[in-house]
């Protein structure tokens, strides 16, 4: 099943994409910056929505063009210093999220704080690659593993993903399935923008143009004080299943 956080992104407008062929070959003067990630064998789930280019050939370029991954705003930060992605490379100094997840009650409101922690070690995987912490708090079916094994062999293969944070609001109340002893609750998701970068010079643009497909439900487990992502549903999905 391709993820969820691929399919519910809207096509950049062509208009948008008059501008790939600058952006790549700003990220092309990064070959000698330090930070060249190794090959890595993933492949990226299908997409439904997806605007993509390659960086051009000279007669003396390679038959495999590559993107090196260089520094963000063309420089290294200070430590400490936050420094979100851009053209030249991913974000640097992210802040780190907690490292095991927290048992919290069954209730609305320890729902609430998993999701809060959630999010940060999501948002963390977008920015750095490192998707440890966020594999923590979904099931292995789930359509969000999927994702996070794509941004994982993304940064291994030496791209990088520049915007795509998201942020999510409750939009309607606790509701216990009894028949798959599973929770789900509505919720709202908020982003504008994500641009991934292969190391080949490939660029998938989206834009959250179409928010029709922004609410819907995820999909929890709880078990020994712990809950768990284990999916999501729209509410047509939901009511196929019936």
């Amino acid at each position: 099943m391709t993820s969820v956080f691929l399919t519910r992104r809207a096509l950049l407008s062509g208009g948008t994409l008059l501008g790939i062929g600058a952006l790549l070959a700003a990220c092309g003067q990064q070959a000698n910056n330090e930070a060249s990630a190794s090959a890595s064998s993933t492949a990226a789930p299908s997409e439904t929505a997806s605007a993509s280019a390659a960086v051009s050939e000279s007669p003396s370029a390679s038959a495999t063009p590559r993107v090196t991954r260089g520094y963000s705003g063309n420089s290294k930060a200070p430590d400490g210093e936050y420094r979100k992605a851009d053209e030249y490379g991913p974000a640097q100094n992210v802040q780190e999220p907690r490292k095991e997840p927290a048992q919290y009650p069954e209730t609305e409101q320890g729902l609430y704080r998993m999701m809060k922690d959630w999010v940060v070690a999501h948002n963390y995987a977008i920015q750095t690659g490192n998707c440890s912490y966020a594999f923590k708090y979904v099931t292995e079916d789930a359509e969000e593993y999927e994702f996070y094994l794509y941004i994982q062999g993304l940064y291994q293969r030496g791209g990088w993903t520049v915007d795509g944070l998201d942020s999510y609001q409750p939009e309607g109340p606790l509701i216990y399935d009894e028949a798959k002893k599973m929770y789900r609750m509505l919720h709202r998701r908020f982003w504008s923008t994500v641009m991934y970068v292969e190391s080949n010079g490939h660029l998938d643009m989206q834009a959250n143009t179409d928010t029709s497909d922004d609410t819907f439900y995820f999909l929890f487990t709880y078990s020994d004080g712990y809950w768990k992502i284990a999916g999501s549903k729209t509410e047509e999905e939901l009511q196929n299943e019936k």
